[in-house]
């Protein structure tokens, strides 16, 4: 564990990836170093037997413990290549650590300036703002829709329209041409001199009516 947590603090590697280049060397090292100790513990269990079937006993003994300890040694390889693809996993791991850190106090700066630009005191401003805004178009809606212009100009001139008519009717009432009411008129049928010199009548007061007309015209143009 100490020899495994010195390599882990050891000096700084370059980056993660020519550390992983080169644990990943090591273990094919130490994978080739298995197979030979497995070739030699092999040769020398077939060295032990045929040591013994020649009756040399302490020698088959000798080959034997020489086994042993290249059993022990791919069992002690074992574990070293083990450990070392344990390590490939933990940088993995802490690699993407890093880059979800990283990506974390990105979002995190994000979150911030959205929070900055969007503060209680900044939305309810912005809200105020609006609702101000909103209140200025409504009254601004309301003056281009307002008709108090167009009716004005509409009184007007119907209060000329209205002038004129009465200066008329009362021209008409003050030459007698125009009864000063229904049951006045007279119901009795006329006759052809009567209508003839009612005739001329008319003519001759819708001649005073046009020129009492023309005057009043120039009266209201200037």
């Amino acid at each position: 564990m100490k020899r495994l947590k010195g390599f882990l603090t050891g000096s700084k590697p370059s980056s993660s990836t020519e550390t992983k280049a080169k644990l990943k060397r090591t273990i094919n090292q130490m994978e080739i170093k298995v197979k030979n100790y497995s070739r030699q513990s092999d040769e020398q269990y077939e060295l032990a037997r045929r040591l013994l079937k020649s009756g040399n006993k302490p020698g088959a003994q000798q080959a034997l413990k020489r086994r042993e300890l290249y059993l022990t040694q791919t069992t002690n390889t074992h574990s070293k290549i083990a450990n070392l693809q344990r390590i490939i996993e933990t940088l993995d791991i802490s690699a993407d650590n890093v880059t979800l850190t990283e990506t974390l106090a990105q979002a995190q700066i994000a979150i911030d300036s959205n929070v900055e630009a969007a503060s209680p005191e900044r939305t309810e401003e912005v809200m105020m703002s609006l609702e101000d805004s909103i209140e200025m178009v409504s009254d601004m809606e309301d003056s281009l829709t307002d008709t108090s212009i167009t009716e004005i100009g509409m009184d007007v001139e119907a209060d000329d329209r209205i002038s004129m008519q009465m200066a008329e009717l009362e021209a008409e009432l003050s030459s007698g041409s125009l009864p000063a009411s229904e049951t006045s008129v007279s119901a009795t049928p006329s006759s052809p001199i009567s209508e003839n010199t009612a005739g001329k009548k008319r003519e001759a007061d819708k001649k005073k009516l046009d020129e009492m007309r023309k005057q009043i015209e120039e009266g209201l143009r200037s």
